[in-house]
């Protein structure tokens, strides 16, 4: 995943539920801290840091629940942007930065 400020992080969608987060344009919302305890392992990084960011397909992608988040637990999403750096709360600011602006999926 690539910021507009040309920061990065790396990451992963799919293959679970319905695969990999189809290709579009998705508006970003409001990126929040989740409680770190192991109903939200799949959303916490390596370090214990556990958070969400909701996308929403700007077209007719006929899924829901889509979001961004650290890649914990079992290696995989179920469609969202999973990221696997170590240390995911670069990303979370700019996320927290970045309400209504545009992800493009390619």
């Amino acid at each position: 995943m690539i910021a507009p400020n040309g920061q990065s992080w790396s990451s992963k969608s799919g293959p679970y539920g319905k695969g990999r987060l189809p290709k579009g344009q998705y508006t970003i919302g409001s990126a929040t801290t989740i409680s770190s305890g192991n109903e939200n392992r799949s959303c916490r990084d390596p370090g214990g840091f556990a958070w969400w960011c909701p996308i929403a397909p700007d077209f007719n992608a006929k899924r829901d629940g889509l979001g961004i988040h650290p890649d914990g637990g079992v290696p995989g999403t179920l469609g969202c942007i999973g990221l696997t750096d170590s240390n995911t709360r670069s990303a979370y600011n700019a996320l927290r930065n970045a309400i209504r602006q545009k992800l493009v999926v390619e």
